[in-house]
Formats: C-alpha cells, structure tokens, sequence
C-alpha cells in the first residue's frame, strides 16, 4: 500500500491515503510503524507542486489530508510528560493559527478532534493553567464557540467531565499580552459544517 502512495495515477495514491487513514483511525499500535513510515509519503502528496491544479487531484489531496489526520490523532492525548505537553499542544496551536491544511480542512471535519484534544489536556490538567499555550487554546476555542453549529456539535460529543473542563477554560480570562495570537481570518469561515 505505501508504495501505492507514489503511485502517478491519482485514483491509486488516494485509495492508499484512504486505506492509511482507516489504519490511522482504527488500526491501533499494531499498525502505528506502519502509519510512521507513510507519512514522509502523505506529506510529499500534500506538498507537490500539482497538487491543487486538477479537480481530480483534489480529492486525492483530501483523502491524504485526512489519512494525516487520521494517523496524528490517534497518537493523542499526550498528558503525562507535562514538559512535553506544552511543546506538543503550542504546535498544535501554531498549525490551527497558521491555517495548516493538515488541521483545517474546508469542511471542518476535523476540527470536532482538536476540540475533542483540548478537551482532553483540560480534563487531565496536561496543560499549566494561564501559559501561554492554555491561553492560545482558549482563544481557539472561543473563535469555534462563534460558530455555534460546529460548537454545540462538539460539546455534545463530549463527556460531561469534558464539557465542563472546556467551560471552565473558556470562563478563564485571557492575559493581554495573549491576546495578540495569529488568527487567518478565512479559518473556519461561518458556512462550513462538521
């Protein structure tokens, strides 16, 4: 299948980041150095020049998006290593905030995840109340809550213990000089769905 990834054909490249995105998803450790060794393959699909020109090159892009998304997300949550966490959830961040096509897609189907991630570093206090990177991730979610459709779709996937880990967050109060966080004004823009 990883050879698939290289394929010219792009019918061919996007069933393989298709089959390494239901890998990702639902393969589990057994497939995880399987998932390791695709992405340098995802990513070259992702950053090819040609990538975007033709429309049947898109839907390729989008299913090796996704199966990117598929395979970094089901390494979280990480909470225990605490100096870790911050590094891991500020890049995290810093692709949300730079409109990173591996986080943001245009429908927004991945963004019901990161809310579910913060949710996670909240609940497991993986990360130090009012740092820096809690702050970004409440200014993140205080631009999702202004989009209510995706917002409430969200919460209600949550566990109780989750929605009210995010409420106390975003109850939280935001340091001035936090406010200054990179923002592209197209994310998430207000028509998309989850």
């Amino acid at each position: 299948m990883a050879e698939s990834l290289a394929d010219s054909t792009f019918e061919i490249h996007q069933a393989a980041a298709y089959g390494f995105g239901v890998i990702g998803m639902n393969g589990g450790s057994i497939y995880a150095r399987t998932c390791t060794e695709a992405l340098p393959h995802l990513f070259a699909l992702i950053s090819s020049p040609d990538t975007r020109h033709a429309p049947e090159n898109n839907i390729a892009t989008e299913n090796t998006v996704n199966a990117l998304h598929q395979i970094l997300f089901s390494w979280f949550p990480i909470h225990e290593d605490t100096e870790e966490t911050s590094y891991i959830y500020g890049y995290l961040c810093d692709l949300i905030e730079s409109n990173n096509s591996v986080i943001i897609e245009q429908n927004n189907f991945i963004v019901p995840n990161v809310i579910k991630l913060f949710a996670n570093a909240f609940v497991k206090s993986s990360i130090e109340v009012n740092s820096v990177v809690d702050q970004r991730m409440v200014i993140i979610l205080r631009h999702v809550q202004t989009i209510p459709s995706i917002f409430q779709a969200c919460m209600n996937a949550l566990t109780i213990e989750k929605r009210q880990s995010l409420g106390n967050a975003l109850n939280s109060t935001i340091s001035p000089q936090n406010h200054q966080v990179r923002f592209p004004n197209h994310m998430m823009n207000h028509h998309a769905s989850v």
